[in-house]
């Protein structure tokens, strides 16, 4: 019974007067004339609140409901007293002990209300009882049970996955909702340690977990694998039903074709999102899968930002690309998102079934395997496993877990690649880049373990101590009268969405001493987009601190002149791949061309990057390009490489001749 009060006081006229209100209210009543007395009553009768006086001889009524808190913790305690005791009273209110004082002489509307809220109270401290006061707000579906099921307590998570409301359940058994939950099945998990276990029903497996709350009460969480992949979505698979299209195909000697879809730096929208605006970008994306999948397929969710479509039979290799490139289309433009436009890109690659798997879980292994190697190769790269490829995962996570310890083994380093004026040919700036020399592989490339960090927050930290690095650095160059020019340092996109960032800046550039006139951030357009509102924002923030902002490897993102108007950038860098072919293809020179133009009209400056060679060098003079990054100037050097550089200037001829020899590109040193 939920409407029990006990009534303590040591004036029996109070008790019969309270008395007769509260049982004309509907109110189940107990009453009490001492607290010794109070306390026997708790001990043999279920009662919700507790209605005391507060001047009582032997015990006090603060003292009964400091006692009544410690054995009865869900038990609402109200003090009745004159103003008298207003003082005494305050003390126990602030406390704790009691939740509301009500005044004697008492008006009867005001009493029933309050004790209403009362009952209101110990509703909602009811619901957060034993263990599920911890995980009420949890996404999680948990029930408060005894061992033949009958429910004390749900969260609305459960109440959804039976379909039904709290008030409804509670008192009902498990078992009249989800028909799996036997009385056996309680009765076998209801133990005294924990138990883990899963029961199968049709199509739906559920993952029981069951943990002791009481002497006579369990909480069991309950997980619906179908849910992990459905989203909602009915056309969504799970893996379950993955496998078993997959393991049907295969024993029927079809071919099978996987592709394996991941969505990059999906973290990122975790931090920017919050977890359930991510769910709902989620929930778009398999609804924009469903809707373009190819005829004949199936579309699954495997875990968190992971899909699949899989398709009976054999597909040739430019079929496949094809069809990975026509689904990943569709998410060229931006999705909406707690009024927010979210830009989203995928890894994708895919395996071919039998000859790249035998049986489903080694099928949808090898997909993943080939999805990480492509993270390395980039955007627009869709490649077919190759068992080589579970050799290069294995690096990966060998390299992934030493990449926790790399900064503290001083592994990390910072070389700087100078941006070259066309007009003056003197240095006016320096990109910083990070490099990690494993102890024991060598040179990684950042194209590696940037990702990585990204992906794992370790970004963070360590684009922190690249820019303090970086910014002291050139502190020093500076107090050492070398000339002045303008620090660049990258800004990841993890970096972008932490709300600490502005404050991060600011800390450093007082730190180190460094001019903020004098330190230049980049960010990519990619990660721009991916919440243009928030990066405006920011990027007007940082702009208040004096530091100029570079929009790095322009062209390679979305819509990139729709957004470009908007943004608060000084300096705008043309991405190498648009550098690489500008002396092969009119296209490209022209597009090069209308871009500096372009950026010119808006008061930007323009810095190529990716110069490789003297005609590039001269077409970009042609095209009236502000600066040039590239190998054909310097590759990134270390600090005291680069002092030199800064010493013998002008660093390219009027003639156009650089000073420093070009260097062959490696990988580990690629930008």
């Amino acid at each position: 019974m939920h409407n029990s009060i006990l009534l303590v006081d040591d004036e029996s006229a109070i008790l019969r007067a309270l008395n007769r209100l509260l049982r004309r209210a509907g109110y189940k009543v107990y009453t009490a004339s001492s607290g010794e007395e109070a306390l026997q009553v708790l001990e043999d009768t279920t009662i919700n609140v507790v209605l005391s006086d507060f001047r009582m001889p032997h015990m006090t009524g603060g003292e009964l409901l400091a006692e009544i808190q410690k054995r009865h913790q869900n038990i609402v305690g109200l003090v009745l007293s004159g103003y008298a005791d207003l003082e005494s009273v305050t003390s126990i209110l602030n406390n704790g002990t009691a939740y509301k004082f009500l005044h004697k002489p008492w008006d009867d509307t005001e009493l029933l209300a309050q004790i209403a809220w009362a009952f209101e109270k110990w509703e909602a401290l009811h619901r957060q009882s034993g263990l599920t006061r911890m995980v009420m707000e949890s996404d999680n579906a948990l029930f408060e049970i005894d061992h033949e099921g009958y429910i004390a307590n749900l969260t609305p998570a459960a109440a959804a996955l039976c379909e039904t409301t709290e008030p409804a359940a509670t008192g009902s058994c498990i078992s009249d909702f989800i028909t799996a939950f036997t009385t056996t099945v309680l009765k076998e998990i209801c133990q005294p340690g924990e138990v883990q276990t899963k029961v199968s029903c049709g199509n739906t497996i559920y993952v029981l977990s069951c943990s002791p709350s009481s002497d006579d009460r369990w909480v069991l969480s309950v997980a619906q694998q179908k849910r992990l992949g459905g989203l909602g979505i009915p056309e969504l698979l799970h893996r379950d039903e993955i496998v078993r299209h997959v393991e049907s195909w295969i024993n029927n000697k079809n071919d099978v074709s996987v592709i394996y879809l991941d969505v990059s730096r999906f973290q990122t929208y975790n931090d920017s999102l919050g977890y359930q605006g991510a769910d709902k970008l989620l929930t778009s994306i398999g609804k924009t899968l469903v809707a373009t999948k190819p005829e004949h397929s199936y579309v699954g969710r495997l875990n968190g930002d992971e899909f699949v479509i899989i398709s009976e039979g054999k597909l040739s290799d430019n079929e496949l690309n094809a069809t990975i490139s026509g689904m990943l289309a569709n998410f060229e433009t931006p999705i909406s998102c707690n009024d927010r436009e979210v830009r989203v890109s995928f890894n994708a690659a895919y395996a071919l079934g039998p000859e790249d798997g035998k049986d489903p879980e080694t099928l949808l292994k090898n997909a993943k395997s080939a999805v990480n190697y492509s993270k390395r190769r980039g955007r627009y790269v869709y490649p077919r496993y190759k068992p080589e490829m579970n050799a290069h995962s294995s690096q990966m996570l060998t390299i992934q877990t030493d990449l926790y310890r790399a900064l503290e083994r001083n592994e990390f380093s910072v070389v700087y690649q100078p941006k070259v004026s066309l007009k003056s040919g003197r240095i006016l700036g320096a990109e910083s880049l990070l490099r990690w020399k494993h102890a024991t592989m060598g040179m990684i490339s950042p194209a590696t373990f940037i990702p990585m960090a990204e992906d794992s927050g370790l970004i963070e930290t360590i684009g922190e101590w690249v820019l303090s690095t970086s910014a002291t650095q050139s502190k020093i160059w500076q107090m050492d009268g070398l000339p002045p020019f303008l620090l660049s340092v990258n800004l990841s996109g993890r970096q972008l969405q932490e709300d600490s960032l502005l404050e991060t800046v600011r800390s450093i550039i007082v730190a180190s001493g460094i001019d903020a006139t004098q330190l230049e951030l980049e960010v990519t357009e990619t990660f721009l987009m991916q919440d243009i509102d928030h990066s405006l924002a920011l990027l007007h923030e940082l702009k208040a601190l004096g530091i100029r902002l570079a929009l790095d490897d322009f062209g390679t993102g979305y819509s990139s002149l729709n957004y470009l108007s908007r943004l608060p950038v000084d300096t705008l860098k043309i991405d190498r791949s648009f550098v690489m072919d500008i002396s092969e293809s009119t296209e490209r020179y022209n597009l090069v061309r209308n871009v500096i133009r372009m950026s010119h009209d808006l008061g930007m400056q323009v810095v190529a990057e990716g110069v490789e060679t003297e005609e590039q060098l001269a077409l970009l003079r042609e095209l009236d390009c502000d600066e040039i990054q590239g190998y054909l100037i310097s590759p990134p050097v270390p600090a005291d490489q680069f002092r030199t550089l800064l010493e013998n200037q002008p660093v390219i001829a009027p003639s156009a001749q650089p000073k420093v020899p070009p260097v062959q590109s490696t990988e580990y040193l690629n930008n």
